[in-house]
């Protein structure tokens, strides 16, 4: 059930899978501001292919995976027990289930790749949070500057989540940038 997303939920309230598509232009605006080359990207969280597609249409080489089957990607693959990243990738970016960002993230410095992840906005506001951003540091944290519609205009009224995308290197950064990222026209 993917209407019970409002902010206000609390965790058994959640779909539970937390699955919640990701609009095409909370994808396009990372992009944007990454401007990576080509490159190939590990979507790891990848449902039903809404990032991966979006990813795809911006010429990029996708390997989708996700763990449970929404019949798109390659299915039945657990990210947080993976130890190689799959065939050629050179960025890993994913809207993770926000009950296990911590263990994406980590899962993700473990695999030595650039990465990013979308996460609700109040993240990096808790004390044991600040430890994991001071043990790795970010390279950006980018707040979007509207709420997202994870839900696609289904009867639940107006989005009320607030998310940032967060970037990392293959190495911890010395500073972290900050840049709220503009809606795409998309």
């Amino acid at each position: 059930m993917q209407g019970d997303i409002l902010a206000n939920k609390n965790a058994k309230d959640r779909s539970p899978t937390e699955f919640y598509p990701t609009p095409k232009n909370v994808t396009v605006a990372l992009m944007e501001y990454l401007e990576l080359p080509d490159c190939t990207i590990w979507e790891p969280a990848c449902g039903q292919g809404h990032m991966s597609e979006a990813l795809r249409e911006l010429g990029y080489g996708v390997i989708p995976t996700e763990l449970h089957d929404r019949g798109y990607g390659s299915c039945g693959i657990d990210y947080l027990e993976t130890i190689n990243t799959p065939g050629y990738c050179d960025w890993i970016i994913t809207n993770p289930p926000f009950s296990l960002s911590e263990q994406f993230i980590r899962k993700s410095i473990e695999h030595g790749k650039p990465f990013a992840m979308l996460l609700k906005s109040q993240y990096w506001h808790s004390a044991k949070r600040r430890i994991l951003f001071e043990e790795f540091r970010p390279q950006a944290v980018l707040p979007l500057t509207w709420r997202p519609d994870f839900l696609f205009g289904s009867k639940s009224g107006s989005p009320t989540m607030e998310c940032i995308w967060t970037v990392w290197g293959t190495e911890s950064a010395k500073e972290t940038i900050y840049r709220p990222l503009i809606k795409p026209a998309v």
